[in-house]
Parts: structure tokens; C-alpha cells; sequence
């Protein structure tokens, strides 16, 4: 089973790191050969035993010297997600929060409740479903609404390179 790690504000502000250095970096701790899509921090893992999420975000602060969360799923789950989408991706742009656990459903009401139309935002176990218009229009829903309803941190991704790493990475 394969394993992909999301790994949470990778090439923003002072974290830099090229995608050849994060490999090198997982590759040597052992986790190789990995693979790399886009340079926002999606590291591949191939077959074996399950990481640990604590012991990649630990390569990562021993490798860069910064912290970063990792958000690991299987590839069932990439899968799963991709399959879940609430909206048709030809029509929406759609992108996905991942969480560190399923929030309290309380808090995943109230921030379901926090969203204008035309946008739309659903929150469905470890991850939340946030349907936009299109690039480049201005949303008002920020990822730091999300943690500070929620509790927790999160990462964002399009659902096109989520697509993209279960076509490319993980066998479509």
C-alpha cells in the first residue's frame, strides 16, 4: 500500500525546498525511492509498512530546519476522495482541506455555516470539500477560518492535483 504525505505550507515565506532535496531527504531516511508531484509538498511513498506521521515531519524539521505537518493518506483513500467529490470538477474548481482527525460535528456545523454562495463547502470526515467559482475570483473563505473553527491545522489542495497524483503516482 501506498502512502501519500501532504505536507502543510511547503514553498511559502522562508521554507523553501526544492522537490530533488525533499526525495534526497526521505530517500535517505529510509522511505525511497519517493516520488514528487508539483513543488507544493506531495511526497509519494512507495510500498511497505505504513509511516508514521511523526517520524516524517521529524525528517523534515532534522532535513530544512522548520516544522511542517505532514497529512499522510493511503491510496485508497486519495482514491476515495477523488470518488467523493460532491461537485462535477468540470464545472467547479474544488479543493480539499485535509484534517489530522474527523473534527467534532459541532464545529464542522458551524463552519458549513460560515459559507456564502455561490461558494459552497461541505465537511465529510478527515477532509473538507470547498467548491469555488473559478481561479482567480476572490473568496472570502480562508484555510484560517477552517483551523480556527475546527480546531486543528489543515492543508489544501486542488482536487486536479489530488487527481493528478492518483493518475500519475498511484495508478489512476
Amino acid at each position: 500500500m501506498r502512502h501519500v504525505a501532504f505536507l502543510r505550507a511547503i514553498n511559502t515565506g522562508y521554507r523553501r525546498v526544492t522537490m530533488a532535496d525533499l526525495r534526497r531527504a526521505f530517500d535517505d531516511a529510509g522511505f525511497g525511492p519517493v516520488t514528487t508531484h508539483l513543488a507544493t509538498g506531495n511526497v509519494v511513498l512507495p510500498s511497505g509498512p505504513g509511516p508514521n506521521r511523526v517520524d516524517l515531519e521529524r525528517i523534515i524539521t532534522d532535513s530544512f530546519g522548520f516544522e511542517a505537518e505532514v497529512f499522510l493518506r493511503d491510496e485508497d483513500q486519495v482514491r476515495a476522495i477523488v470518488d467523493r467529490t460532491p461537485w462535477p470538477p468540470a464545472r467547479y474548481l474544488v479543493e480539499v482541506s485535509f484534517l489530522e482527525r474527523e473534527p467534532d460535528p459541532g464545529a464542522a456545523s458551524e463552519l458549513e455555516a460560515t459559507i456564502r454562495r455561490p461558494e459552497a463547502l461541505i465537511v465529510d470526515g478527515t477532509e473538507v470539500f470547498f467548491r469555488r467559482e473559478g481561479k482567480g475570483i476572490e473568496t472570502v473563505h480562508k484555510e484560517a477560518t477552517t483551523e480556527r473553527i475546527l480546531g486543528m491545522r489543515t492543508t489544501r489542495r486542488g482536487l486536479a492535483t489530488i487527481a493528478g497524483i492518483l493518475e500519475r503516482h498511484l495508478g489512476g
